[in-house]
């Protein structure tokens, strides 16, 4: 155990992401003096349906599951790779959320149905999850560089398992908007920023 914690630079990271959550603490606590509402008519489109609450949250099982497949599966390239295209990208979204503070009110209309599971597990998490700096979205970046690591696995996890990720990815980015927790401009951003950090992470982990 000792010797994988150093091999993966794991205690760097945790001291990293302690700082990481410090700082989007900070941003939770603080109020900005400005706001920049996120919106766009794509988002007026798409419906609220409480029921994309269950693939929401089940952002946080993926997380575990996909970091443990990392930690024992990739070979010290690939998870240079992981680990640079994940704190960059989190890292560019703290600076975006200092320099320009971004907020949604997308979530104004939303009547919550309190005698479904789904409506009260959704009003639970928009009450503890404020609707400011959420762009680009992390919900949607992270899933996206996490899935990014399964496919690099493909000779060790069985097809079906790429697949249930894949299925279970897509669902976690939809469920970002039906569950407006997301405008389509803070999705898109997110998208837009791990296609190119991709590129350029892997033009320059050439070893």
């Amino acid at each position: 155990m000792k010797e994988l914690i150093k091999k993966r630079h794991l205690i760097p990271i945790a001291v990293w992401f302690v700082i990481y959550m410090g700082l989007f603490g900070f941003l939770e606590i603080v109020p900005p003096k400005e706001v920049h509402l996120i919106h766009c008519a794509l988002d007026d489109m798409i419906p609220y349906m409480a029921v994309f609450i269950y693939p929401y949250v089940s952002w946080f099982p993926y997380i575990v599951v996909c970091a443990y497949l990392v930690i024992k599966n990739l070979d010290d390239r690939q998870f240079k790779k992981a680990v640079l295209v994940l704190t960059t990208g989190m890292n560019i979204f703290l600076f975006i959320s200092f320099v320009w503070p971004t907020g949604l009110s997308l979530r104004e209309s939303i009547v919550y149905d309190l005698h479904t599971l789904s409506g009260n597990l959704l009003k639970f998490v928009q009450t503890v999850d404020t609707p400011k700096s959420v762009f680009p979205s992390m919900h949607v970046y992270v899933t996206l560089v996490l899935q990014y690591t399964l496919e690099m696995q493909k000779k060790l996890i069985p097809s079906w398992g790429i697949w249930v990720g894949r299925v279970l990815a897509v669902l976690i980015v939809l469920s970002t908007m039906f569950t407006k927790q997301h405008s389509v401009l803070d999705v898109s951003a997110a998208i837009v920023m791990f296609a190119v950090l991709v590129v350029v992470v892997e033009k320059i982990v050439k070893k």
